[in-house]
C-alpha cells in the first residue's frame, strides 16, 4: 500500500473542499494531528474511518485506497479487487495501546508518580506518628492510590479506538480486559473517546499529585477535621465530570 500517494491524495480533497486538518478531525472525532500523520504517509486511517472518511471528502472507498479518481467507466479485475480488499484488511490492524502520544503521556505519568509517592510516604508517616487521626491522612491514601493505579492504564494502555461496534449501537459501557466503566446516559463511540480518554488522563494525573498535598494541607490549616474525608466524594464528582463533560459534548 503506497502511504504516501494516499497521504497526499488525502490532503488534496481536503484542501478541495476549504478544510482545515482541525476541522476534518472534528468531522471524523480524531485530532489534528492524526490527519497530519495521515497526510504525510505515516500512519494509515483505521478501517472503522474509512465510511465517514470518504463521505467527508467526497470520494469512494476505492478512489481512497487507490490514492486517485477512478474513472466511471474504469473496471476493476479480479485481482484489483482482491488487492483493494488487501488493502482495507491492513487497515483493520489492532491499532497501538496508547495511542501515538503514548510517550508523552507516559514521561507525565512518572513524573506525577514520583511525586504521588512521595506524598504517600508522608501520609503514611504522619499516620504514624498521629494514630487518633489516621482518618484525616486515609482518604489522600486511598485517593493517589486508585489514581495512581488508573493512570498507568489511561496514559499507556487504554484503547485508542473503540470496537466499530460502537458506533452503530448505543453502548453505555466500556470495557477492556477486567476493566468495566458503566456510565448511564454517554454513549461511548470514537467521536467522543479520544476527548474522554485525554480528560481522563487529566483527572488521574491531578488526582495523582493534589489528593495528599489537600489532605495534609487540611491537617495542617484546619486541623484533625473532617474536611479531608469530603476528599472521595470530590474525587468522584471529578472523575464523572471528566467522562460526562466531554461525553455528552461530544456526542
Amino acid at each position: 500500500m503506497d502511504q504516501e500517494k494516499i497521504g497526499r491524495f488525502i490532503a488534496g480533497l481536503r484542501r478541495e473542499r476549504g478544510m482545515t486538518q482541525e476541522q476534518l478531525g472534528e468531522m471524523l472525532g480524531v485530532s489534528q494531528r492524526t490527519v497530519s500523520r495521515w497526510e504525510t504517509g505515516r500512519n494509515m486511517p483505521d478501517i472503522g474511518l474509512l465510511s465517514p472518511l470518504t463521505k467527508a471528502l467526497g470520494v469512494t472507498v476505492s478512489e481512497l485506497l487507490e490514492g486517485r479518481r477512478l474513472e466511471q467507466t474504469e473496471s476493476m479485475s479480479p485481482e484489483g479487487a482482491e488487492a483493494l480488499v488487501r488493502k482495507a484488511l491492513d487497515m483493520a490492524e489492532k491499532p497501538a495501546r496508547g495511542g501515538p502520544e503514548r510517550k508523552k503521556w507516559g514521561i507525565r505519568y512518572g513524573l506525577c508518580l514520583l511525586l504521588a509517592l512521595a506524598e504517600m510516604g508522608a501520609l503514611v508517616w504522619m499516620m504514624a506518628r498521629d494514630p487518633d487521626h489516621w482518618s484525616v491522612y486515609y482518604p489522600g491514601l486511598l485517593v493517589t492510590g486508585l489514581a495512581a493505579g488508573f493512570g498507568a492504564y489511561f496514559c499507556l494502555f487504554a484503547r485508542t479506538r473503540l470496537p466499530w461496534y460502537h458506533d452503530v449501537e448505543n453502548i453505555s459501557m466500556y470495557y477492556d480486559g477486567p476493566l468495566r466503566m458503566n456510565v448511564p446516559g454517554v454513549r461511548f463511540h470514537n467521536r467522543n473517546w479520544p476527548h474522554i480518554l485525554k480528560w481522563m488522563r487529566v483527572w488521574c494525573l491531578m488526582a495523582m499529585t493534589l489528593s495528599g498535598a489537600l489532605c495534609l494541607g487540611a491537617r495542617a490549616l484546619l486541623g484533625p477535621g473532617p474536611v479531608a474525608q469530603w476528599l472521595p466524594m470530590a474525587s468522584l464528582a471529578g472523575l464523572l465530570a471528566a467522562v460526562y463533560v466531554p461525553g455528552k459534548r461530544y456526542e
